[in-house]
């Protein structure tokens, strides 16, 4: 169950150390052809800000990261004429994240941070003039710069397609999770204990995906709104929830039970129609009635869900 999850972690990540890796690479050659190695950290940490899961490569994006940590910049440089230490950091991010929010440029936020801490920690304040604050607001820069190429040349990220890919994934773990539960109901043995983890990851995967899209262009926004992916996500909490409780009530029932049972086997089976029918306990030889309604009643609600999320995709699809 847990294979197909991991191995698109793993790819996931294995692509993800590549663009830092070579990001990292470049921006240290860099440094080393210009002469600038003395201030190295202000470009890597702007590499490391940006090459990670959460930005997305469009050029809004881009620009607002850059003018952003520009902002940040000289706003810590203001500052430092009044206020020193961290009282002035302070005060530096109460101006520069209001600021940058006004201006659109929320992409930069981190970076900015960032220059803002290290403009206002360096040992000697009379160092921070003019020339310092352009040279390391450049050498930062650079680092955005060269971060955000790799990351588009490399592997770009399509916000539906990991959607979509997520899932796909969903729906195969799912299915094979109550499949495994179909064949132990059959042959009257327990099932394995479930690994909530490859189920949990792609859910809150597809949770950060669906949940800040509105950082994107609108037109990715109007894709998003058609596949109904709001919609689709609720269906998909309601699920987990549905399945998580449903294997609580397996667990104890594999305890208690260890008699084969076809017909609540049969429950798992998406082929019949879907319809309430009167319960029978006729292969019960123990005392479970209370456990097997309710256990019924899970599997019932589970699959009402997995009707709706089926009708659902079915509207959508064009």
């Amino acid at each position: 169950m847990a294979t197909a999850a991991t191995t698109w972690v793993d790819s996931n990540l294995v692509r993800q150390s590549l663009k830092l890796g070579l990001s990292v690479l470049i921006t240290c050659a860099m440094a080393h052809h210009f002469q600038r190695v003395i201030f190295l950290w202000y470009p890597l940490l702007a590499v490391i800000f940006v090459v990670d899961e959460e930005d997305e490569n469009t050029l809004q994006a881009a620009r607002g990261r850059i003018l952003g940590t520009v902002a940040g910049g000289l706003v810590a440089f203001i500052v430092h004429t009044i206020l020193t230490g961290w009282m002035g950091i302070l005060v530096s991010l109460l101006i520069s994240i209001p600021l940058l929010r006004r201006l659109g440029w929320t992409s930069g936020l981190s970076t900015a941070a960032v220059i803002t801490i290290l403009f206002l920690g360096i040992p000697d304040y009379a160092r921070l003039n003019w020339d310092y604050v352009f040279n390391r607001s450049v050498d930062t820069v650079i680092g955005i710069v060269v971060a955000l190429v790799m990351s588009r040349l490399l592997w770009p990220k399509n916000r539906l397609a990991r959607l979509t890919e997520l899932d796909a994934l969903q729906k195969k773990l799912l299915q094979q999770r109550l499949n495994v539960h179909q064949q132990a109901l059959k042959q009257g043995e327990p099932a394995e204990r479930v690994n909530a983890g490859p189920l949990t990851h792609t859910l809150l995967e597809m949770e950060r995906l669906v949940s800040t899209s509105s950082n994107l262009p609108s037109s990715t926004q109007r894709a998003m709104t058609q596949q109904r992916w709001r919609q689709r996500m609720l269906l998909w909490h309601a699920l987990h929830t549905r399945l998580f409780l449903m294997e609580r009530l397996m667990e104890r029932y594999y305890r208690q039970h260890d008699q084969p049972s076809p017909q609540l086997s049969r429950q798992f089976d998406r082929t019949p129609p879907l319809h309430w029918e009167r319960l029978q306990l006729t292969e019960l030889n123990d005392h479970l009635p209370a456990l097997r309604i309710a256990l019924e009643g899970q599997i019932t609600e589970l699959r009402w869900l997995m009707r709706s999320q089926a009708r659902l995709e079915q509207a959508i699809t064009p």
